[in-house]
């Protein structure tokens, strides 16, 4: 609108184009944004100092710091040109505004223009015998001052807008990759960064989020591999900080699936340095599987325990779930293992008994502490040893057992007493066994030391008393 071409259009062309615009409509919203945007650009310069002012005086010190006050100084900087600019970018257009104003008030209205050359057409078409000439010539002379009023007020529209342009100075280059680094491989938001979808400084890959990462999906500063969260992480899916390996959490795990913290290996748990070998929980285990501390072997749970399927303290072998050195397998109770003698009580549920090898309990199926017969439930009774039974008389007594042995307080005749009963083939001149070579007083005619048994008493009887004795019918050939 505002080309010099206007002075060779006529009037008509020219006040068309004047008032058929949108008018100073949109140059008026410009100017109205360019002041906001200029206010809001002096804000953020005013909040910016006013932060790094406070970051150099107390905490942001040290060469790094002098670096980025550097950055944020250019940065500062840049801010406040944007601020003038828009500011005087706000005003240009309010001066543009009024010399559109004043060109269309200049101007000549459509609607005159329209008239003359209605007018014109009338007097040329009634011009008979030239009565018309001064009327027309009166025409053409006002619409001649039309051509020259819209001209100058497009002249003086133009000389106006071209000042207002001509204020404002070209715009400073944004700071490099401050805000959008659009490489060869997409677009990246921060410094230095190569690939796609990087937010940071100096990634390398794609979709990274901080500073240094390598790889694709990192967050954090220095990560190399996929989908890393952490500092110093290398391989892929981990968390923390230094761990290399994959699917590693917590810190210097190196390795596969480790959770802890200094771990070598597979699927480890816990702290490193402590444990070894693959899938061990605790401390100071070796092996595969352990829960607990200082086992060795596979999937014992405990502690000090070796061999396989142990829980418990201080077992050795497979299965077993005592306290203290059980070496037998399967075996059951407390303190299994502290002694071995010479039979094997495999069943046995007796405190003190190793489960294999026992030197207190020493009989089948025993069920006392410290020792019981076989199918008897004294101490130290028929058929065992004697081993480890406390005596219950005087040193005169015989013990109850096939071989002379130790005193018992519980015989394994007939009459059970507490009395010294001898055993199996005796000698002795106490209440006998089965067998005695010795006479005894008690002993009955015809059944030589065979004892009375104490039913009947020692008085013969009487007539009556044979009537009232059952007597069996004899059987007859």
């Amino acid at each position: 609108m505002t080309s010099p071409h206007f002075a060779w259009l006529p009037p008509e062309i020219n006040s068309a184009l004047m008032f058929a615009g949108p008018g100073a409509g949109p140059l008026l919203a410009a100017a109205s944004a360019w002041s906001g945007l200029a206010e809001d650009l002096a804000s953020s310069v005013a909040s910016f100092t006013a932060v790094i002012q406070e970051l150099t005086t107390s905490s942001w010190l040290g060469p790094s710091a002098a670096a980025m006050m550097t950055v944020a100084t250019q940065y500062t900087a840049w801010l406040s040109a944007a601020a003038v600019q828009a500011d005087l970018a706000a005003a240009q257009a309010a001066a543009t505004v009024a010399a559109f104003e004043s060109a269309v008030a200049a101007m000549v209205q459509p609607a005159v223009v329209a008239a003359n050359r209605g007018l014109i057409q009338m007097l040329a078409t009634t011009n008979f015998f030239g009565m018309n000439w001064p009327a027309i010539m009166d025409t053409e002379a006002a619409y001649e001052q039309m051509w020259a009023l819209d001209v100058a007020a497009m002249a003086n529209y133009h000389f106006d807008a071209s000042a207002a342009l001509a204020l404002l100075a070209p715009w400073q280059q944004v700071l490099r990759n401050l805000g959008i680094d659009v490489g060869a491989g997409g677009v990246n938001f921060g410094f230095g960064n190569t690939g796609f979808g990087n937010i940071g400084n100096n990634n390398a890959g794609n979709m990274n989020v901080g500073l240094g990462n390598s790889g694709i999906g990192n967050i954090g500063i220095g990560n190399t591999g996929n989908n890393n969260v952490g500092i110093g992480n290398t391989g892929n899916n981990n968390l923390g900080f230094g761990n290399f390996g994959n699917n590693n959490f917590g810190f210097a795990n190196t390795g596969s699936a480790n959770l802890g913290f200094g771990l070598t290996g597979d699927h480890e748990a816990g702290f490193g340095g402590f444990n070894s070998g693959s899938g061990n929980v605790g401390f100071g285990n070796s092996g595969t599987g352990n829960t607990g501390f200082f086992n060795s072997g596979t999937n014992n749970s405990g502690v000090g325990n070796s061999g396989m399927l142990n829980a418990g303290f201080g077992n050795s072998g497979s299965g077993n779930t005592s306290f203290g050195a059980g070496f037998g397998p399967w075996a059951s109770g407390t303190y299994n293992g502290l002694s071995t003698g010479s039979e094997a009580v495999l069943t046995s549920t007796a405190h003190y008994a190793t489960g294999g090898l026992s030197t207190l309990g020493t009989g089948l199926l025993n069920s006392a502490l410290a020792s019981t017969g076989g199918l008897h439930l004294g101490l130290a009774g028929a058929l065992s040893s004697g081993a480890g039974a406390a005596p219950a008389v005087g040193a005169a007594g015989s013990a109850a057992s096939i071989d002379p042995a130790g005193p018992s307080p519980i015989s394994a005749n007939a009459t059970s007493s507490p009395a010294a009963n001898s055993g199996l083939r005796t000698s002795t001149n106490n209440v006998t066994g089965f067998y005695s070579p010795h006479s005894d007083p008690n002993a009955r005619a015809g059944s030589p030391n065979i004892p009375k048994s104490g039913f009947y008493p020692e008085v013969d009887r009487g007539t009556a008393d044979q009537s009232r004795v059952i007597k069996f019918p004899v059987r007859s050939e």
